[in-house]
């Protein structure tokens, strides 16, 4: 690959081989090091179609990376910075209500990993305050209370599974 442009934040390279083009990012560069870095083939998938591969992946540094790249809000400039939490949360609830879905280690790791790394159960106002009023200020915060809230049941739940099958484990030990 051979570098074509740089602009400190991101790089651009071009694949030799193909014509293909890349695009390198750090991830979570507020991190001492500046973060690691991340490469993707042109263009870059949309938040939709990251929550897409977020829901499908088993590997778990995937899904660390993509729960990770949903909250840089400059990821990607084409969703015009759309809020990912709604469609997240709502992904999310449906693998757990599935009537098919089984609680077992690897999911408890997977949710927890997505809740965590995605800041879904930061009830924290992300949203601009400055020149608005009160109530507007106030309906920000419960939107991100509320996905926080039901992303803490998830955990909840995960961890009472867990606890569940720790002990059934025991017994068979």
């Amino acid at each position: 690959m051979t570098e074509i442009e740089s602009d400190g934040w991101e790089t651009k390279y071009i694949d030799q081989r193909d014509q293909s083009e890349w695009i390198e990012i750090p991830l979570e560069s507020e991190y001492h090091g500046g973060g690691n870095p991340i490469l993707f083939r042109l263009p870059k998938p949309s938040q939709t179609e990251l929550i897409k591969l977020l829901i499908k992946s088993k590997d778990l540094n995937q899904i660390s990376a993509i729960s990770c790249l949903l909250k840089e809000s400059e990821f990607d400039q084409s969703d015009k910075h759309k809020e990912y939490r709604e469609e997240l949360i709502i992904e999310l609830e449906k693998i757990v209500n599935d009537k098919e879905f089984k609680w077992n280690g690897f999911e408890k790791k997977r949710l927890t990993t997505i809740i965590y790394d995605s800041d879904l159960n930061f009830p924290h106002n992300q949203r601009e305050s400055l020149g608005k009023k009160y109530e507007e200020v106030e309906s920000d915060y419960q939107y991100y209370k509320n996905i926080a809230d039901r992303a803490e049941k998830i955990i909840t739940f995960a961890k009472k599974n867990n606890s569940i099958l720790d002990r059934i484990k025991t017994l068979f030990d």
